[in-house]
């Protein structure tokens, strides 16, 4: 079996230097007792890791922050060594870890494209030609004689997406990057990359959003503290992460709460609307209205600024997820202040027919746990002529061509 990514019993380690010298001579007097230090006194950022990425496979990495991804992702990107046991990597690997931190910004957008093709291994005469391909995917060719310090972040990752866009690695290693575009960037990136999987190319992708590993790999890995909690099947591995924020809302759940609220209440969802009425009830809507959501927050501004708000709906008869939106991947921080309010505007819900329950939900970041989560919080009645099994309703028209 051919592996374009092995590793057996990795530990990567960092030197904690919080209490060190942070002076030149404090350094040069503190050197040798700290070469006398033993291994132990290393910050742990992996332990012990082993997994294997077969040729033409997927493979996505879950965890928190600090749960050790990045460092494996850079490790697998030929960045450093590990302090401890083995890593084999196939050669031809590109990867685009963030926002093109390699790039240097006094250069145009072109010769940083350029650059990049000629530090992944092309020859001057491809790299040449693959600065056109990269400018074009990133859709910069109007910019591409500005210096990059005026490129805005999403500017800086469509043109280091384009460049490795321009190339057939034989495994494609990313890090949240598809996170920061626009919309329609992001959908051309996951096209790109669904063509370059059907051509060969290997994918170890690492996100918080566990749908994107959901649709994009077919096994994952899930890190806990630099440690594999989980190795296997994508659907499997994400469950079992996402129950741990289950169990842990739960752990912190105040007693005498309701059955359908959980959650440490460090910050609460108070003063929920929807179409400018008060949750409870059924809310009754046509098919393709529009809907609208406010949530007040209350609790410490610090905690509610770096909160994530979710709202599902279910189809009352068999549990089906008609709609799942957060505010994950907004690009900005959630408002601050006594009990700011947020706004959720759905211009056209095209659901089928039917009764759909709405949970509504204020995790801590990383969804790491929940602040407030209440299942059933609502009733949104949809009604309209039927449009078969599906969830979608979206509006449809029938033309007869004539025949040939």
């Amino acid at each position: 079996m051919t592996y374009v990514l092995e590793l057996d019993g990795v530990w990567k380690g960092y030197r904690d230097l919080s209490h060190g010298p942070r002076t030149l001579r404090g350094t040069v007097v503190g050197g040798e007792a700290r070469r006398r230090r033993s291994r132990k006194d290393l910050r742990w950022a992996l332990r012990g890791v082993s997994f294997a990425l077969e040729a033409g496979e997927s493979l996505g990495i879950v965890g928190r922050n600090g749960a050790g991804k990045s460092t494996l992702l850079r490790l697998a990107s030929h960045l450093g060594r590990p302090t401890r046991g083995r890593i084999a990597v196939d050669p031809d690997a590109a990867s685009v870890l963030n926002l093109g931190a390699s790039f240097d910004l006094l250069l145009t957008g072109r010769e940083n494209a350029y650059t990049a093709a000629l530090v992944a291994g092309l020859t001057a005469r491809a790299a040449r030609r693959v600065v056109g391909a990269a400018l074009d995917f990133a859709e910069l060719e109007d910019f591409a004689e500005a210096p990059v310090r005026t490129y805005s972040e999403g500017m800086k990752l469509r043109l280091a997406f384009g460049v490795v866009a321009s190339l057939r690695p034989r495994l494609l290693v990313l890090d949240e990057v598809l996170a920061v575009g626009d919309v329609g960037f992001r959908a051309k990136c996951h096209t790109h990359i669904a063509e370059m999987r059907e051509a060969g190319t290997s994918l170890l992708l690492a996100s918080h959003a566990t749908d994107e590993v959901l649709d994009t790999c077919r096994r994952a890995v899930w890190l806990d503290r630099g440690a594999v909690r989980a190795f296997g099947d994508a659907s499997e591995v994400v469950e079992r992460y996402e129950n741990a924020t289950r169990v842990e809302s739960l752990a912190r759940t105040p007693v005498g709460l309701p059955e359908d609220r959980i959650g440490s209440l460090e910050v609460e969802l108070d003063g929920m609307a929807l179409n400018g009425r008060p949750l409870g009830g059924a809310l009754e809507l046509r098919s393709g209205a529009p809907l609208e959501a406010l949530f007040r927050l209350r609790g410490p501004g610090d905690l509610v600024r770096g909160s994530l708000i979710v709202l599902t709906m279910r189809r009352d008869r068999d549990g089906v997820v008609a709609l799942d939106v957060s505010t994950e991947g907004i690009g900005s921080a959630l408002p601050i202040g006594r009990e700011p309010v947020l706004r959720l505007q759905i211009d056209r819900l095209e659901l089928a027919p039917g009764e759909y329950h709405i949970d509504v939900g204020i995790f801590a970041p990383e969804w790491e746990y929940a602040y407030d989560y209440r299942s059933s919080a609502a009733t949104v009645s949809i009604g309209g002529a039927g449009a078969g099994k599906g969830v979608l309703a979206p509006p449809a028209r029938w033309t007869l061509l004539g025949d040939d």
